[in-house]
């Protein structure tokens, strides 16, 4: 499968597949990996890989008529540019646009732009859709990051205490949050609604900062025991090993005229484990 490296001049990298444009590692400056990627993901045309960050447009999950996490997560993506600008940063931009196999499944004219931004401690991903046609559409979207955690049940997620869930383990009941420090027990399916523009998620020997914009909510998945023995392209132990916050917007679709564009990224920042300020 075709994959690029980008490099920033303080040494942080990500390694990019052009199918999906999907996020497969990204190491930061003297630093380790942060993404967590299944040994067992099936690399072939056609097959999402599990692990890393995909981009899921124009549809969230079963949300709608179209394949799970709708087709840009499987899609061919041009690589637009990759460089490094004059602060020494490595950004790439990949590009997908609708073509005949899109346009059978969603009858619409867009552009989508990924840019993917390296650099010190720092990755940002940021997808911008454009409507190029001129029919109104609606979507729904998602960067499904796969965060490495060393062990889930050591691994606490921050910043959700209050906010409402729809929790997918429970027909999408909705519930609300009354934990100010989110731990993993079992199977965890939650869409967070509306949720404050930072998180963070924290582990023994690190803080992992979470920002979002653009995106209004937040998935928080883990497959625990139980769903990973159905999942065969998960490692086996896989699911003590990651944990999916994804910046998201699900609960208020995105609406988009003829000419109308819009933009949601998600920004991380490791930080030591004594530092969340």
């Amino acid at each position: 499968m075709e994959k690029i490296t980008v490099r920033a001049a303080d040494g942080a990298s990500v390694h990019i597949a052009a199918q999906g444009a999907h996020v497969c590692s990204w190491i930061p400056a003297g630093g380790q990996e942060q993404l967590f990627l299944s040994k067992t993901s099936e690399w072939r045309e056609g097959a999402a890989i599990r692990g890393g960050v995909p981009v899921i447009f124009p549809q969230f999950g079963g949300l709608g008529h179209l394949p799970k996490h709708g087709f840009a997560r499987t899609a061919h993506w041009t690589l637009q540019s990759c460089s490094n600008d004059a602060q020494g940063k490595g950004i790439a931009v990949f590009v997908l646009q609708d073509n005949d196999a899109s346009r059978a499944v969603w009858p619409y004219a867009f552009t989508a732009q990924l840019r993917v931004t390296v650099h010190a401690d720092q990755l940002t991903i940021a997808l911008e859709v454009s409507n190029t046609g001129t029919e109104t559409f609606s979507f729904t979207a998602a960067l499904h990051t796969y965060f490495a955690v060393q062990d889930i049940a050591a691994a606490s997620l921050h910043g959700l205490q209050h906010c409402q869930y729809r929790d997918s383990m429970n027909g999408g009941q909705l519930c609300t949050e009354t934990a100010d420090s989110l731990q993993i027990t079992a199977e965890t399916d939650r869409i967070y609604l509306n949720t404050p523009p930072e998180l963070h998620l924290q582990q023994p020997q690190q803080v992992m900062r979470i920002k979002a914009e653009g995106f209004a909510d937040t998935v928080v998945w883990n497959p625990g025991a139980t769903g990973a023995v159905k999942l065969s392209d998960l490692e086996p132990e896989g699911h003590q090993r990651m944990l999916c916050v994804e910046a998201a917007a699900i609960g208020q679709p995105v609406v988009l005229a003829a000419g109308q564009s819009w933009c949601g990224q998600q920004q991380l920042q490791v930080l030591p484990a004594t530092d969340q300020n």
